[in-house]
């Protein structure tokens, strides 16, 4: 499908003009992008956890940890071998 049918089915479908779905769209896409490179900075520490739990809350954030923590004592587990 392409973006312009996308954006013709989207307009149909919720009555909205498409310049009204375009700025939800670049709004969306930006949110989502942004919160990737909050995710990256925090993995790489860049960034603070406070700084991270403000923009991806507090789950988010445990999430990213429980998984480097999982990460660094597989490679662990790994070199033991």
């Amino acid at each position: 499908m392409s973006v312009l049918q996308a954006l013709r089915f989207l307009a149909e479908q919720t009555g909205q003009d498409e310049e009204t779905i375009l700025a939800r769209a670049l709004r969306l896409g930006l949110d989502l992008l942004y919160r990737e490179v909050v995710e990256q900075a925090f993995i790489e520490g860049a960034i603070s956890r406070e700084e991270a739990v403000a923009v991806l809350g507090e789950e988010r954030v445990a999430e990213i940890e429980y998984a480097r923590q999982a990460l660094a004592e597989d490679i662990i587990r790994g070199l033991e071998m």
